[in-house]
């Protein structure tokens, strides 16, 4: 089914999966308008990556940075075709995310060679570094492809960007970090990051029309 179809058996709403930077997404879809092309859709998308790095800093010397990066959305939006018979979209909406943080804790195991100066385990300390956006975000987007297929089953791709806001920067250790002014810096940081108030996103789509009738 196109968009502005009218065919009275054709189906009204629809499930979709995605994938891509993101993470991976479910959504529902309905009509709100065929005359003009108007859909509501709800859903969300997750992603996580929790995996231990290791930083080489010397021969035989390491960093620890154990990420905890999360992207959890639950969204709410109305996408629009604003073409006859065109399978081009815009959409827009608005999401919240349960986890609006981005945070790393830093420890050595091993002795640490910074540049000539070794240090200890116990004196490296642990580092949490943390970055926080506003939780309620806004989303503008637009891609190809049938969000209610005519034959069931549809393939799409969407672009778009999320708006997260001004981050904030939260710091906390322990260790050789304690002699230096480093939390001087951090409104520094702040204001050098606060740019980066935009999330992009890329997405495959699968659409699977409900309740068709024949």
């Amino acid at each position: 089914m196109k968009p502005d179809s009218t065919d009275r058996g054709a189906s009204r709403q629809s499930v979709s999966a995605q994938l891509g930077t993101t993470g991976v997404g479910v959504f529902y879809n309905r009509i709100l308008s065929q005359p003009h092309r108007l859909i509501a859709r709800v859903g969300g998308q997750y992603m996580a990556y929790r995996k231990t790095v290791r930083v080489k800093t010397a021969p035989d010397s390491y960093i620890a940075i154990d990420p905890d990066f999360i992207i959890g959305i639950a969204q709410a939006g109305l996408k629009w075709y604003p073409l006859p018979r065109s399978s081009f979209f815009v959409v827009a909406g608005v999401g919240y995310t349960w986890h609006p943080n981005l945070n790393f804790v830093i420890t050595s195991n091993d002795n640490l060679n910074l540049g000539g100066l070794e240090l200890k385990p116990e004196d490296v300390g642990t580092v949490n570094l943390g970055f926080r956006w506003h939780p309620v975000v806004g989303y503008l987007g637009w891609g190809f492809g049938q969000t209610i297929p005519g034959k069931r089953i549809s393939v799409g791709f969407e672009m778009g960007v999320y708006y997260l806001g001004r981050p904030s920067v939260h710091l906390d250790y322990e260790g050789f970090l304690e002699t230096t002014t480093i939390d001087e810096q951090v409104p520094v940081v702040e204001r050098n990051l606060s740019n980066y108030r935009y999330l992009p996103s890329i997405n495959f789509t699968l659409s699977y029309a409900l309740h068709r009738s024949n």
